[in-house]
């Protein structure tokens, strides 16, 4: 069975050069990997909501990955439309107030064809359940379903932004 980063780098369609944003903490093996099949730390841009840059994203910073702070993960108006090529949110579905303007904001940032990957805990292991994150994935419909799989404790979802839209 692969890894969570080589099914992401797989359903991401990763390729060298590719521009990866990633929402949330995915840990440093996942991210490596990831880098790795984007073509270096310096594809990533890696958004965070605390005060204080956390430790992982600072040493990836370190190796050239761009570590930006977000006071809301729903907008993001400094980052330029259709500008990434992939999209990893890693389990920041629960934290959010705007869950529906987030993936307006995903979509918004992904190129045409551009893949947004939803890594997310359900509850009890989050105070997302089950009902509202199918809801939402249900409601997502400016994105083509590539996978959804929702367990009881998490989901693994991947939505496409269509090439003509």
């Amino acid at each position: 069975m692969p890894s969570l980063a080589e099914r992401v780098v797989s359903d991401l369609r990763l390729l060298e050069g590719s521009e990866v944003l990633v929402f949330g903490d995915a840990g440093v093996g996942d991210l490596t990997r990831i880098a790795e099949a984007a073509g270096g730390f310096e594809r990533l841009t890696i958004l965070y909501r605390g005060l204080v840059t956390p430790v992982w994203a600072k040493a990836l910073g370190e190796r050239g990955a761009k570590v930006l702070r977000s006071h809301l993960y729903e907008h993001n108006d400094f980052l330029a439309v259709s500008s990434f090529d992939a999209i990893l949110a890693s389990n920041v579905l629960d934290g959010l107030l705007g869950k529906r303007e987030f993936l307006g904001e995903a979509y918004r940032l992904l190129k045409p064809g551009g893949r947004l990957v939803i890594v997310q805990r359900l509850w009890p292991a989050s105070r997302l359940k089950r009902k509202a994150f199918l809801r939402l994935i249900e409601g997502a419909r400016s994105y083509r379903r590539v996978v959804e799989e929702v367990r009881i404790l998490g989901a693994y979802v991947v939505l496409e932004r269509p090439s003509n839209g």
